[in-house]
């Protein structure tokens, strides 16, 4: 551990990220408890609410918010793209060395930020994950396909966080920084992390009932999560060269069809039965299976040297921003 990698914590600065659809009712509350943990957090804080196109007054509150806090800014989407864009753009926007999430429901506590943040002060971490021990949401609905889904990723991506649905997190940005998010992927950002050498742990933090606004959680997002999951499991094993993964496939039919070939070869020639099998059809077909599994490598290693030197595409549009300051030297 160098000095270079842990700055003392009157320099480094926080920067929350609290992505937010339709909570005008939470966020008047929220931001008075982000008020009131200011003094316990060990570094300079900005909070960066990113508004993914509510249809309620949350914009018009947030504006009137932000022009009594000088420690708040916020981004507004044309169109409901997300929590997934909006914690993108939160990490784009972002100016600190640490970047924390928190739900704008106000079912996570304000005042854990600053415990989580002791680990990685202390240089024993790089993200650190809330883990909602005793959650307070319906156990039908939502807190056992959680708990299956957590299983199920934990077993899937050989990772040890128990609540990889809690967006309560803090995590060095630069591990963070230059990650593409699609689709639910941001829970599994510490996966992608860990994926870049960064040390993860866990910490216990308090869960609340939601007392106001509606849930944008459902079942319906469990089948998005499983597509996810192997999204990343792909992209974690092979997302540098896709095709090591197709040639696998490939090879796996080659052998298979050699292996029908054998057998065709054995009857024909040692049992001389000449007569047509389906055996025939079965090795013609997993040879055609090998060579399209091989191009399919090749096209996927193509677009992922083309995403490599193109990138760029973002998910979402910003139409409005309050606090950020523009080239030109004024406020957008």
């Amino acid at each position: 551990m160098t000095t270079e990698e842990i700055a003392p914590a009157a320099e480094l600065l926080l920067s929350i990220v609290i992505p937010l659809f339709d909570e005008e009712e939470n966020l008047r509350p929220l931001l008075a408890e982000i008020e009131a943990a200011l003094p316990s957090i060990p570094a300079r804080v900005e909070v960066i609410a990113v508004d993914d196109g509510s249809r309620d007054g949350s914009w018009r509150l947030l504006q009137e918010l932000a022009s009594t806090r000088p420690w708040l800014r916020a981004l507004r989407f044309l169109s409901n793209r997300g929590q997934t864009a909006a914690m993108s753009a939160g990490i784009a926007a972002a100016r600190g060395d640490l970047v924390a999430f928190l739900d704008a429901d106000l079912q996570n506590d304000p005042a854990d930020v600053g415990k989580l943040l002791q680990p990685i002060l202390a240089g024993q971490a790089d993200v650190v994950c809330g883990w909602r021990v005793q959650r307070k949401d319906n156990p039908w609905t939502r807190t056992l396909p959680s708990a299956i889904a957590n299983y199920v990723m934990r077993r899937s991506l050989g990772f040890k966080v128990h609540d990889v649905g809690c967006t309560l997190k803090v995590f060095r940005r630069r591990y963070i920084e230059d990650v593409a998010l699609f689709g639910e992927m941001h829970r599994f950002l510490p996966s992608y992390a860990k994926e870049q050498g960064a040390r993860v742990t866990e910490l216990p933090v308090s869960h609340r009932p939601r007392h106001a606004g509606t849930s944008k959680y459902g079942l319906e997002r469990v089948g998005k999560v499983l597509i996810d999951l192997l999204t990343v499991k792909m992209l974690n094993q092979y997302g540098a060269s896709p095709a090591y993964l197709f040639g696998k496939v490939a090879l796996l039919f080659f052998t298979l069809g050699t292996a029908a070939f054998g057998l065709v070869a054995y009857r024909a020639f040692v049992l001389g039965h000449v007569e047509s099998t389906p055996m025939i059809f079965i090795m013609t077909l997993l040879y055609i299976a090998a060579l399209l599994s091989l191009m399919s490598g090749l096209l996927a290693e193509l677009n992922m040297r083309v995403l490599h030197h193109v990138g760029g595409q973002r998910s979402y549009k910003i139409v409005e921003s309050l606090g950020f300051v523009d080239e030109r030297g004024g406020e957008r």
